[in-house]
This record gives C-alpha cells, structure tokens and sequence, in this order.
C-alpha cells in the first residue's frame, strides 16, 4: 500500500488540464457575453457576500438566481474541486475499492455536482467502473448545470485519452434534503460544504445535531457485514464546521468506523474546535490553483494565497491490513508556518499523544500544512517532553 506523506497531492495530467482550463468548459455551456463576463467579477463578489457576512438575509433559494448560479460555477465551484479533487488524489489507492460495478453512492447537497466531478477528475481508477451517483441539492437548477458540467468533464477526459470504453457514471438527480428517501442503499456517503448549512441557525448544541445528522447518514447506507461503506465529509476550515468535524469523527470512532484520513490515530482530537482551542483544517497553497482561477480571484477583489479545509473520511467493515503497532511518534502538520522567539519557525501538529509544537531547525520552508512527519521519539517518552506554556502542546525540535 502507498504511504501517504501529505493529505494534498497533484492529480493526473488529463485530469489536471481540464482542471486548468474550467472556466472554458463553462463558457462552452453558459456562452456568456462580453457584457456578462464584464459583470461577472461584481457578481462573485456580491455572492461572496450573501455566503459570508450576509448570510442571516439570504434566501433559501438563492441559487436558483441566474446570476448567481453563474459566480457559483465559475468561481467557487473551481475553488472547491482545487481542495477536492488534491485530497481524493493523495488518497491510497484502496480507498475507493468500495466503489465497484454497478454500485450506488450518494452526493447530499450536490450543488453542481462538485464532489462528483472532483473525484473523477482526481482518481483515474474509477472511469471506466458502473456507478451510480444520487445527487441531492433543494436546486433543481444547480444541479441540471453540475450534471451539464460532469458530462462535459466526461467528454474531454475521452477526448484526451482516446478511450472509447470510458463512460459518464449514471446520475440521478433528487431534489430534497437530508432524510429524503432513496430507491437503493449505497455504500459511498459524500457532502461537502453543506451541513455548515443546515446548523448554523440552529438553537440546539452542536453535539445533539451531529449525533441526529450521523443516524440520519446511517439509514442511506447498506446495513450487513460484509459490504464496505465509506463516509466522506468535508466543510470549510473554520472553527464551527471544524468542531462539526471532531464530534462526526468520535462519532464514527464510537461506530466502530475506521479513519481512513485526515487523523494519524484514534485517540481523543486535541483540535477539535471547542472555545479557545484549537481547530483541525488543512491549508493548500493558493498559488497551485489554475492561472486562471486567480486571476479571476484577483479581478473579484477575493485574491486567495490560501485554501482551506476541514474534513473526514471514514469506513466501516474495513479491513485494515494488520501491522505491528508503530512505537514512534507520527504528526500530521495542520498549520501555517509560526512565527517563534530567536527567528524560529514553529507548526501545530495532531498526534497521538495529544497537540504538539513542531519547530523547524534552519528555517528551511520544506514544511506545509497536511504533510504527516515521523520523528524518531517514542510514545511512552512524551513526559520527557517540554510543554508550550501559551498552548500546551508538547515541544518538538525538527533534527
């Protein structure tokens, strides 16, 4: 099995040139004019807006407004495949194992079918396999854009390749929301930035809403011991949706789930996003978006040099392959860079032990948010350890 040294990675080159050159394909579709294209860089930010600081006015059904279907697709909708389709490239290549012939897997809150795209787009593997992918969105309209955009994305990847046995998978588009009924079970749960959604307005804890969203999830997934059923879920890298994350995490741990990613162990979350606490998000370097992506970014007066991400990945009725316990210790950088007394550069990592400090040696910038490190202390030495008075992570100097 392929050892994942960081949770992003570069995808495959058709996948990454179609992936460059998005804002054609959308063009090819939406064929806007020159006065549209003008206005389009206004309406990014007006939208920018109503997902943000105006979310308390926002209309449920904003996204059946052209205009802003339109900013959605071209602009966040590019920036969400940059996170996704990174993360399902690093992956093993035993993760989506579970995604055979003739299997069934559900997007909840498809939007423009970004998950579905992303993963095509990052993992190769899995064109010429017979899946089918119930998307659901409240939009009908987004979601009749996203399939207009998948089959586009389909075409192109035959296109390149010149493989006339690559097919679309089939989508079945469901308007409704979490709890509403499927024909079949699946054994593949994505949702990407969407229950952010659902809770930011709710009066009750957030612990009591992700217990009911995690049964809800549940009850769409083939229920027998031997199938294999994956959970994917992904939210921005914020402290809500981050705590969001954390309790879905011991959730699942307490189903007896297996974390296939983001965490390098099972043990208690020491980010896990309660008041004054750290949160558990991942940062790719803006500067690996498409030239066009920033530009437009740039011109929208939203110019990114980061890109962040909270997120989960999780099987059940699965069969890890059995290896000796490791003894040393693992961290999973999950910050940007710190600055430190003495012109030293720190990074708060996730172990198993708890939170810790990581500090670079020579200032030689060769660490990055979501890479995993191995250090050559053993576990039972953390009392060995100094302790950060600030943050109480344990100390650990890079060699």
């Amino acid at each position: 099995m392929k050892k994942q040294t960081s949770l992003f990675a570069s995808i495959n080159p058709i996948g990454q040139n179609i992936l460059e050159n998005f804002d054609f394909i959308l063009q090819d579709i939406q064929n806007l004019n020159t006065k549209q294209l003008n206005l389009l860089s206004q309406d990014i930010r007006q939208l920018s807006h109503q997902l943000t600081d105006e979310r308390s006015s926002r209309r449920l059904s904003y996204m059946n407004d052209k205009r802003f279907l339109t900013a959605y697709s071209r602009y966040f909708m590019w920036w969400n495949l940059v996170r996704l389709c990174s993360i399902f490239a690093a992956l093993d290549e035993k993760s989506f194992d579970n995604l055979t012939d003739n299997s069934f897997a559900l997007d909840l809150g498809s939007g423009p079918l970004t998950v579905v795209t992303a993963l095509w787009l990052a993992r190769p593997e899995l064109w010429k396999r017979k899946i089918t992918f119930y998307c659901m969105d409240i939009s009908s309209s987004i979601m009749s854009l996203g399939e207009e955009i998948f089959l586009s994305v389909v075409a192109k990847t035959i296109a390149s390749s010149q493989d006339s046995e690559i097919e679309p998978w089939k989508i079945i588009r469901i308007k409704g929301n979490l709890g509403t009924p499927l024909k079949n079970k699946v054994n593949f749960f994505f949702c990407a930035n969407v229950f952010n959604e659902m809770f930011e307005n709710s009066s009750n804890p957030i612990e009591h809403i992700c217990k009911n969203y995690i049964t809800s999830i549940e009850k769409y997934l083939i229920n027998n011991s031997k199938d294999t059923t994956s959970i994917f879920i992904a939210e921005p890298g914020i402290p809500r949706s981050a705590r969001f994350i954390s309790l879905t995490r011991d959730a699942l741990i307490r189903k007896n789930y297996s974390i296939i990613s983001p965490c390098p162990h099972i043990n208690f979350c020491p980010m896990d996003g309660r008041r004054k606490s750290k949160w558990c998000h991942f940062i790719l370097n803006g500067k690996l978006a498409p030239k066009g992506l920033q530009k437009l970014s740039e011109d929208s007066g939203l110019p990114k040099d980061r890109a962040s991400i909270s997120f989960i990945f999780a099987k059940n009725n699965y069969n890890k392959i059995s290896t000796i316990k490791d003894s040393k210790l693992n961290l999973l950088i999950a910050s940007d860079s710190i600055k430190l007394p003495n012109n030293k550069k720190g990074y708060y990592a996730c172990s198993e032990i708890g939170l810790v400090l990581y500090i670079e040696k020579n200032n030689t910038n060769n660490i990055s948010s979501g890479i995993f490190i191995k250090t050559d202390i053993n576990i039972n030495e953390k009392n060995s350890l100094n302790i950060d008075k600030k943050s109480g992570a344990y100390l650990i100097y890079e060699k």
